[in-house]
């Protein structure tokens, strides 16, 4: 191949890299690993390549910038995993580009249909709603993109997730443990691939122990403090009402607890009470929460770190990432009296 032939296509064709990764290497830029960088000043000097001063000051559309799209900005959940995000992006030549859309899944929709490479490097999705369209979006969108959370069909789809299961499993059988049988479980939003994994773990315990599954006892809420109040006080108007309750997350295991203590239910005397998540309200509520922790901080921060390798030409096979969650013994529950 003649030099004044050879473009920093053909580089980044021959190593089996994106030409961003290239013109890193030529900028002298960090997040290229060591054995790509030397895999590519070794073909440069082998082949003569000296490259153009537009080639040197390559960006390939970049913008720097990260997206992160969150379903809500007013719950501990979403502002911890947040933080573990903007720590590692702080880290690196970028900027964090914050999204929010509520719960609603036309707003989803809608920010995926605009979100483009002229926006964003790459995004970071945190606990998308599970949607066949919302999967056919990802999947055929240019971007790198991390998924929180999430436990989607399209298996391409690198992802942080943690033991749900396991977790909606354990806190039942804490409950299951002492001595409850009527367990009630308000559940998050069942479009929500997490949702239905603890519903699964909730499932597999009650069997476990010979319990019937009574569908009375489930109650849909959307994650808010609001609707664990609204559902647990529908729970609490059946006639044979549950002992203990299990909510799918602290805020909402909090609002279960306000409709509780107001018609004079003490918990956890008269009712136990676990939650999932861990946040820093678990621990400062009245009785402290018992509930299921999923390490939010560090979920955020390795979805920060795997788009960063994305962007950067990285070759990385699909990514599932599965992180413990562990059960949290507070003062919530008590043996069925």
């Amino acid at each position: 191949m003649e030099n004044q032939k050879i473009t920093i296509d053909d580089i980044a064709r021959q190593i089996g890299v994106s030409k961003t990764t290239v013109s890193r290497v030529l900028n002298n830029k960090p997040y290229v690993d060591a054995v790509t960088k030397k895999k590519i000043l070794d073909l440069i000097e082998e082949t003569g390549f000296t490259p153009q001063k537009s080639a040197i000051n390559l960006s390939v559309g970049r913008t720097n910038i990260i997206g992160l799209l969150v379903p809500s900005l007013s719950n501990p959940y979403s502002l911890t995993v947040i933080q573990g995000v903007a720590e590692k992006i702080a880290q690196g030549n970028y900027e964090l580009m914050l999204y929010t859309t509520g719960l609603s899944e036309v707003n989803q929709k809608r920010f995926l249909q605009k979100i483009s490479t002229k926006n964003v490097d790459g995004l970071v999705v945190v606990l998308p709603r599970d949607s066949g369209d919302l999967e056919k979006q990802l999947g055929s969108s240019n971007l790198p993109i991390v998924l929180i959370d999430h436990r989607g069909i399209d298996t391409h789809l690198h992802s942080i997730s943690v033991t749900n299961e396991k977790g909606g499993f354990d806190a039942t059988e804490h409950l299951v443990g002492l001595g409850h049988e009527r367990i009630g479980f308000i559940t998050g939003v069942l479009d929500f691939g997490c949702s239905r994994d603890r519903l699964e773990g909730y499932k597999v315990s009650l069997a476990l122990h010979g319990i019937a599954f009574r569908e009375e006892l489930i109650s849909e809420g959307d994650f808010t403090e609001t609707s664990g109040y609204e559902a647990t006080r529908r729970l609490l108007n059946l006639v044979d009402r549950p002992t203990a309750i299990f909510c799918s997350n602290d805020d909402m295991a909090i609002g279960a607890m306000r409709a509780a203590q107001e018609i004079g239910l003490r918990i956890p005397n008269d009712l136990s009470l676990v939650g999932f998540d861990d946040t820093v309200r678990a621990s400062m509520v009245y009785p402290p929460l018992t509930t299921i922790k999923q390490p939010l901080f560090k979920m955020g921060e390795m979805a920060a770190v795997l788009v960063k390798r994305l962007i950067d030409g990285e070759t990385v096979e699909s990514v599932n990432i599965v992180l413990n969650t562990e059960l949290i013994v507070r003062g919530s529950c008590a043996k069925r009296q």
